[in-house]
């Protein structure tokens, strides 16, 4: 469209040739531009296949994902109830917290490892007092035969003669309480303690960087749920002045350089309002990783117990006080 008016500005002379030239020229390289981006697109495309363990080349048409989606667990209603002002976003975030706390794996593995290495402390505790108990069992059978074993001395004896049992067995039961061991039973269970101490400091410190990693993350999302709306002000804003500068330039009340400079702006502005949203999601879903719950994987029922657990939350939530 500028093309065209450019050429129309120079058949009543009120533009040079220059002007169509440069149009010319910008629209070539616009047009390449878009081929790279058709090219980039594809390669993402490719990648993604081979993610999904799809073939290379197969195509697929993307959803368009908006705020409304019920995948994102919290959207514009449920944000815009809690989000109203900073004491009621603190509380969101210290819920937030003790849902990731609760559900993450990296800490349910400390855990686990704790209690296993309590078990051990306390294995190396009882063994002051724990005897060590054995039990041994022995099994004997003697077995005869094979050439020269019969026809033996065949003397008459009036009595006969007791004969020793073929089978021996005997069971015994052993406990052992071993009173000096030079200190190893000390050093297993000193051992056991500063293990026992180390998981601890290692759960905590975990704790600590699944909350730091929450609040950050919680942060970028909220800028940039805010930048949504605001980039989109900026972007109408940008289109109107785009408008009029474009009507002034048509009238030759303006050089084109203004017009270059109203351009800029507005695709600037365009783009930004575009990626706004992507942003937020993308925030939204580094946050919901954070948590450890990824709101696309819950149930129906699962999401609505997370909000069930969230209203409870700010109602025993204290109020906030005034400061005079």
């Amino acid at each position: 469209s500028n093309l065209e008016l450019a050429r129309a500005r120079q058949a009543i002379g009120m533009a040079r040739p220059a002007e169509v030239h440069r149009w010319e020229s910008d629209l070539a390289r616009r047009h390449q531009a878009a081929r790279e981006a058709v090219a980039q697109r594809q390669q993402a495309e490719i990648a993604l296949n081979r993610l999904l363990h799809r073939p290379l080349e197969e195509r697929f048409t993307a959803e368009q994902v908006d705020l409304t989606d019920p995948g994102l667990m919290i959207g514009p209603a449920q944000l815009h109830a809690y989000i109203d002002n900073e004491w009621r976003l603190g509380i969101l975030r210290d819920f937030m917290v003790q849902e990731a706390l609760a559900g993450s794996p990296e800490l349910r593995q400390m855990d686990a490892a704790i209690a296993a290495q309590e078990r051990s402390l306390l294995s190396a505790s009882r063994a002051f007092t724990s005897p060590s108990i054995s039990l041994q069992g022995e099994l004997t059978r003697s077995i005869e035969g094979g050439a020269g074993s019969e026809g033996g001395l065949d003397l008459p004896f009036p009595v006969s003669l007791p004969q020793a049992d073929d089978t021996e067995w005997a069971v015994g039961v052993r406990a052992a309480l071993p009173l000096i061991d030079g200190g190893a039973r000390r050093a297993a269970e000193r051992r056991a303690e500063e293990n026992l101490a180390r998981l601890r400091l290692a759960r905590q410190a975990t704790a600590e960087r699944i909350e730091q990693r929450l609040r950050s993350t919680f942060h970028d999302a909220s800028a940039s749920y805010m930048g949504i709306e605001l980039s989109q002000a900026a972007a109408e804003a940008a289109d109107e002045n785009l408008r009029l500068v474009t009507d002034a330039y048509g009238r030759g009340a303006i050089p084109i350089i203004e017009l270059l400079d109203a351009q800029n702006a507005a695709l600037v502005a365009d783009l930004l309002a575009a990626n706004a949203l992507y942003d937020f999601l993308i925030d939204l879903m580094g946050m919901q990783r954070a948590m450890g719950k990824l709101g696309f994987l819950l149930s129906p029922s699962e999401g609505q117990a997370f909000f069930d657990r969230l209203s409870e939350y700010f109602a025993s939530a204290p109020t906030p006080s005034r400061t005079h």
